[in-house]
């Protein structure tokens, strides 16, 4: 069993049991993400507030400050990914801050992965 299938399994067994996602949200509520090329954005999500504080503390980021927010499972999967202007087209998940491989799901793998649950 890889180390990538490891963390999936554990994200995915805690936002599950939680029923929420965790994202990093400025003071001026606009929300931490990757820009993509022309395809989109990369967002950051976590599965515990814990693992968007570590982030937040490792990664060093200049401009507004962030906190964890938690967004509902169904909100996020319903709404933020099916929202064409939110154009969220890939999902990081847990990023640590430390290390710039991270494991990334595409919005789609993402849907799939809680329609099966």
């Amino acid at each position: 069993m890889s180390i990538q299938y490891i963390g999936e399994k554990i994200f995915l067994e805690e936002i599950e049991a939680t029923g929420k996602v965790w994202v990093a949200r400025s003071i001026h509520k606009s929300v931490y993400a990757h820009e993509l090329d022309e395809t989109g954005f990369s967002l950051p999500v976590w599965s515990k507030k814990e693992r968007v504080v570590d982030f937040l503390q490792n990664a060093r980021l200049v401009g507004p400050k962030y906190e964890p927010a938690a967004v509902p499972l169904d909100v996020f999967t319903q709404a933020w990914l099916s929202d064409k202007m939110m154009a969220i087209s890939e999902l990081q998940l847990n990023p640590d801050g430390k290390s710039p491989r991270v494991l990334c799901y595409t919005a789609e793998e993402f849907q799939s992965s809680q329609d099966t649950h």
